[in-house]
Order: structure tokens, then C-alpha cells, then sequence
């Protein structure tokens, strides 16, 4: 294996090691989510702040998701394009 060959090869290893934590992350975050809209409906009004920052983070970590994504394609497609 050429030292170009392995070095894609351990970008993607990283880059499938990215997605994976952030798929934790937003699942971490959308649970967070749901137990603080079942205590809204229970009337914990004060959670509404948390509620706000948490759906900021799931936007934000769900923009970054699809950005590694891309990334991901992008890195996966050069080689067929030098080819």
C-alpha cells in the first residue's frame, strides 16, 4: 500500500470515527430534548430556557453532521475523479 493510499485510508478511518461520535451527540441531545418537553407538559414552565439552548444545539450539531457528511463524499470521490 502507497503512503497515499494509507494516508486516505486513515483519513477516512477518522472521518467514520467523526460520524459516529456525532450521531452520539445528537442523540444525546435529542433525548435531552424529549425529557424536557415531557416536563414542560408537566407544567416544570422553568425548563423553557434549557428547551431553547438545547433545540439551538441540535440545530448546530446537525449542521455539522451534514457537513461531515459532505466532507466524507468529497474524500471518497477524489480518487475515482484522478482515476
Amino acid at each position: 500500500m502507497s503512503k497515499k493510499t494509507a494516508a486516505r485510508a486513515a483519513a477516512n478511518a477518522r472521518a467514520q470515527v467523526s460520524l459516529t461520535s456525532s450521531t452520539a451527540q445528537i442523540q444525546q441531545v435529542k433525548s435531552a430534548l424529549s425529557e424536557a418537553a415531557r416536563q414542560i407538559t408537566q407544567g416544570e414552565t422553568w425548563v423553557l430556557p434549557y428547551l431553547k439552548r438545547l433545540k439551538a444545539e441540535l440545530a448546530r450539531l446537525e449542521d455539522d453532521h451534514d457537513l461531515l457528511l459532505q466532507a466524507h463524499e468529497i474524500a471518497n470521490a477524489a480518487p475515482r475523479r484522478a482515476a
